[in-house]
Formats: C-alpha cells, sequence, structure tokens
C-alpha cells in the first residue's frame, strides 16, 4: 500500500494510524535530519526504527538488479535492508541535540574563516572590507553563545562523563572533546575500537583480488570526526613522543606527510577510545627503569 504523508506532527499522527496499532519494524533513509521528527513519534508509541544509509540502500538495490528507482522500489529495498543490513547508530534526543550544536558550531567556524581570507587581501575595497568585519563579528559572538550553551548542556545531561574523559586526554582541547562527546555512537561497549576507527573513517580497507594487490584506502566515515582529529594530530607530531616517532618511522618509510598524519589520528582516537570505554581518565604511562 502506497500513502503519502506531510513531515510535520499532523502527517506523523496519520503515519501511525495508517501503520495500525501492532507495533511493527519501521525502515527509513537517513536525510539530512529531515527523518528524525518521524522516527521520534514512532518510537515513541512503540515502533521499532531502523534509519539506513541512503548510499547503501542504493548499491543494495543495484545488487539486486533494480535500476530503476521509484517510490515503490525504494521501499522493497529498504524491507530487504532491514533484515541484511546494520542500520546507522541510534542517537537519544540528548546526542542529536549537542550533535546539532556542534555541527552548527563547525559551520560557522568555517564561515568565519572564509571571510577571514577574503579580508587578507589588500586589494579589497573598504565597503566590502567593513561588511565582512561586521560579519566577523556577528558569527564570532554566535559561536561563543553555542559553545556556552553546548557547555551548558553537556555539564547537564548524561553525556558529562564522556566529556570530562575526553578533556583528559592529551592534545584534546574543546574542540575535539565536543565532537567525541557528540559524534560518537552511544554505547561504545558494542563497537570494538577498529569499527570505530573504521566509523571514523581512518581504518584502512584492503584491495586485493587474486594475485593483485592495490593499496589500501580509508574511506569517508564521519568527516565531523576526521576533521576535528586533524589539528590535534598536528600538535601531537610536536608535543607527544609517540605521536612523533609514528610520524617520523612512517615518513622513512616513504609514507607521504597526509598518510602518516592520518595514522597518528587514528593512533589519538585509538586512545581516547580507550579512555572512554575503560571509563577512567587518562594516565600517563609508567616510564620503563
Amino acid at each position: 500500500r502506497r500513502s503519502i504523508f506531510s513531515n510535520s506532527v499532523l502527517g506523523f499522527d496519520e503515519l501511525i494510524w495508517w501503520l495500525g496499532e501492532v507495533a511493527a519494524k519501521v525502515s527509513m533513509e537517513s536525510s539530512g535530519g529531515y527523518e528524525r521528527g518521524v522516527r521520534h513519534a514512532l518510537e515513541a508509541v512503540g515502533f521499532s526504527v531502523q534509519v539506513h544509509n541512503p548510499r547503501r540502500v542504493r548499491r543494495l538495490a543495484q545488487g539486486l538488479g533494480l535500476a530503476a528507482k521509484t517510490d515503490a522500489l525504494d521501499a522493497r529495498v529498504l524491507a530487504r535492508a532491514s533484515a541484511i543490513c546494520p542500520a546507522a547508530p541510534s542517537r537519544s534526543l540528548e546526542r542529536e541535540e549537542l550533535a546539532e550544536i556542534s555541527r552548527t558550531i563547525a559551520h560557522l567556524t568555517k564561515e568565519r574563516s572564509d571571510h577571514l581570507k577574503r579580508l587578507a587581501p589588500s586589494w579589497v575595497s573598504q565597503g566590502v572590507r567593513d561588511t565582512l568585519k561586521d560579519l566577523v563579528v556577528s558569527l564570532s559572538k554566535a559561536i561563543s553563545e553555542l559553545e556556552s550553551l553546548y557547555n551548558k548542556l553537556v555539564q547537564e545531561g548524561d553525556l558529562r562523563l564522556r566529556h570530562h574523559l575526553a578533556l583528559s586526554v592529551p592534545c584534546v582541547g574543546p574542540k575535539l572533546a565536543r565532537v567525541l562527546t557528540s559524534e560518537l555512537p552511544e554505547d561504545l561497549s558494542k563497537w570494538t575500537i577498529r569499527q570505530l576507527a573504521s566509523y571514523a573513517g581512518l581504518a584502512p580497507k584492503d584491495d586485493a583480488s587474486g594475485r593483485r594487490v592495490g593499496p589500501s584506502r580509508i574511506g569517508a566515515g564521519n568527516t565531523h570526526l576526521k576533521a576535528a582529529l586533524y589539528m590535534p594530530a598536528l600538535t601531537a607530531t610536536q608535543t607527544q613522543s609517540w605521536a612523533k616517532e609514528l610520524y617520523v618511522k612512517l615518513r622513512a618509510k616513504g609514507k607521504a606527510h597526509q598518510q602518516a598524519i592520518v595514522a597518528v589520528m587514528r593512533r589519538l582516537l585509538t586512545i581516547c577510545l580507550a579512555v572512554l570505554k575503560r571509563g577512567s581518565a587518562w594516565k600517563p604511562e609508567p616510564q620503563q627503569a
């Protein structure tokens, strides 16, 4: 049966009535946050909801030989996906709100950086310069307010300990702690370190078939996590002995700068994950005699 419902509270109520009283499993694709309202509405009345990566669903359709794309076909593929494909990690309302604030901070910070770059050349006209300066001031104020709101919410919520533990790791500042808190999956005990590294897009994936052995590559993963780890990893190569040694070792083997930094990023993430999964603050390893 095919029906169309609006993405609104009224539409959610109509969908729930249409589905019936018996709680069932519902599968849907993620759509940049637009699926959050209906997911929460369905879960509130007892439905089990799985949210799938649309890219994976599309590849499954192609693997099943379905070249066309219609709503009816998508529904059939989603039904198959619910049985054989892992769903995206679920998020609590608290984590969704924190992630939304964190991502908005990152977006506004990039926008401010872009405006500052446009201010750098001396030939920029005074009128444009004044406008850009006003935008930079306005963005800085908005970023500061969002950071204060984030800190307030995280201190009052269930993720307070995760945020505190993340800050205990050397080279992890407020930005990376914020991203680790809001972007990592809810229950870390269900994930291995390697799975989480892959989730962050930092685990090399083999590319071999028969006698052909191609270079390992990393996937996209959670781009917010990956971006937040880059600068702390660079700092670690200057201040942490383990990072210096790893970077120099890989460069000596002929690895490019970016490849070596990605390895440092992964090691830094591994250290953070060990602290978070253990549930106690970071402590330096004892010096060997």
